[in-house]
């Protein structure tokens, strides 16, 4: 599944909707998010890519393509976000270390890091195909 395109979200949302780990440590999450994945043209990633979803109560209840008002703006180049589903970089540490870069309650995302690890693990488990130079990194899935 192509990493960034809106199957790919879809997925996401189903996977996560059935989860019930991830229910359990989120279901007091209510909040929205738009993600921003930033173009390296040198590495074979030509274009911007902008997805967003709404979670309620811990289930996400839509997705979409492209810019629209959120609670967070999550915001890495292509690279970070592959290294964050590979396992390469935690997500916590990359917020940490400003590698993801957010606008929103911080605190607010900082206490649901157990949910957001739990998270990581559903999509680790979506098979993955990237772009350009990240190919090599494609995720099998389970």
């Amino acid at each position: 599944m192509k990493f960034g395109t809106m199957d790919y979200l879809l997925e996401i949302q189903k996977r996560t909707n059935e989860d019930e780990k991830y229910r359990k440590l989120a279901k007091n999450e209510t909040s929205s998010y738009t993600m921003v994945i930033k173009a390296q043209p040198g590495k074979g990633v030509p274009s911007e890519i902008v997805l967003g979803y709404n979670e309620v109560e811990g289930e996400i209840t839509e997705g979409w393509e492209g810019q629209k008002p959120t609670e967070f703006t999550l915001t890495a180049p292509y690279g970070v976000w592959v290294d964050i589903l590979r396992g390469h970089l935690n997500a916590t540490k990359a917020l940490s270390l400003r590698k993801l870069k957010v606008k929103g309650p911080f605190l607010k995302l900082l206490k649901n890091s157990s949910s957001t690890d739990r998270w990581i693990e559903i999509l680790q488990s979506i098979p993955t195909e990237f772009d350009g130079e990240f190919e090599k990194y494609n995720v099998a899935g389970s």
